[in-house]
């Protein structure tokens, strides 16, 4: 069952597209992150889902019914800011019931609601204190709870985790994704952190210029961009530019680099070559069928190495290796030689 269709939305300003022909089917009970890069259009395109900003053409369908034209309080949505928005003169209690009371919800079922909600996001017991009383994690619950409280039909997420620190952030991503799961509410979730998408979305909508570049899950995104933005743009590659000839990759300073085309893959034709560093092999100067490198750049990201290693040609490859027992732990100027499996490499059309 599809909760959420986007049919070719646009939001033009004079002559920018914010949102450039957008297409995007939400399964019952999914959570879509948009992610991308800020003036991309993920939060455009998230507002005119709840109805904060009109759109210039195209339409929003929940559950086969279009709401383009409805006012935001006549579309059954929640939404959760980045700035939590909880009003600091209520309780916590007071602040959950808000959009109860808003709703004109009737007096003696607005308690058990509020307390079910706080119970959810496990803040029960919270309900006589106040915002300023709480931790950024703990204000986050609540204004999550006030959501929760009004059973949605669908759930918005404008950056929420923005404002809290590294540690903290991680675990509210976990939070946020078992609560979702278990009442099932469809959700749209905007973020510019690749690695918050990755780890809390059933899919990603990656945008780029006020298009999706690509959508599927986190490991069809990481594994198999389409585009080389995406390719860019999520985690770390090896980009290199070249042309397919008699079926290798040779790149433009002339090496041959392995790969393996894909079914229907063009037999010649500029094309960029996509590595992963994880995927390459890092050996010892001289081994065979290898493409010779020296060591320009060790740099420790706690339990990962990272070696740059430059080729003569100038073109440098990152290289991610476990720092762990045993391993060879390679020095800067050292002579080294480069390998990788010919399908891990990927290959796109420029």
């Amino acid at each position: 069952m599809i909760d959420l269709e986007l049919k070719q939305l646009t939001k033009t300003y004079g002559t920018t597209k914010a949102v450039d022909d957008v297409n995007l089917a939400v399964e019952a009970g999914e959570l879509v992150a948009f992610l991308g890069p800020s003036g991309c259009g993920k939060t455009t395109t998230l507002r005119m889902v709840a109805g904060f900003i009109e759109p210039t053409a195209g339409a929003i369908l929940v559950r086969g019914s279009d709401i383009t034209g409805l006012k935001p309080n006549q579309r059954d949505m929640g939404m959760v800011f980045q700035s939590y928005a909880l009003f600091p003169h209520m309780t916590v209690e007071r602040n959950v019931a808000f959009g109860l009371v808003a709703r004109g919800v009737p007096r003696a079922d607005i308690a058990p609601k509020v307390s079910a909600a706080l119970d959810l996001v496990g803040l029960a017991g919270f309900g006589d204190r106040y915002p300023k009383q709480l931790s950024g994690g703990q204000q986050q619950r609540v204004a999550l709870a006030r959501v929760l409280a009004l059973k949605p039909k669908l759930l918005l997420f404008d950056e929420p985790l923005s404002n809290l620190d590294a540690k903290l952030r991680v675990q509210m991503r976990h939070e946020i994704r078992q609560l979702q799961k278990e009442v099932g509410i469809t959700s749209l979730f905007v973020t510019h952190d690749q690695e918050e998408a990755m780890t809390i979305a059933d899919r990603i909508a990656v945008m780029n210029k006020g298009r999706i570049d690509q959508i599927g899950t986190p490991a069809e995104i990481y594994d198999h961009p389409r585009t080389r933005f995406v390719a860019d743009f999520i985690g770390t590659s090896n980009l290199i530019d070249g042309r397919i000839a008699g079926g290798r990759f040779i790149s433009k300073s002339g090496l041959k680099l392995p790969c393996s085309l894909a079914d229907g893959q063009a037999s010649d034709g500029e094309v960029v070559l996509v590595i992963r560093p994880e995927k390459v092999e890092l050996a010892d100067a001289g081994a065979q069928d290898a493409i010779a490198a020296k060591v320009s750049r060790v740099t420790k990201l706690g339990g990962l190495l990272e070696y740059a290693a430059t080729l003569p040609s100038g073109q440098t490859f990152l290289i991610h290796q476990q720092d762990r027992s045993g391993a060879k732990i390679r020095t800067l100027g050292d002579d080294v030689a480069l390998s990788w499996q010919p399908e891990d490499a990927r290959l796109l059309t420029t």
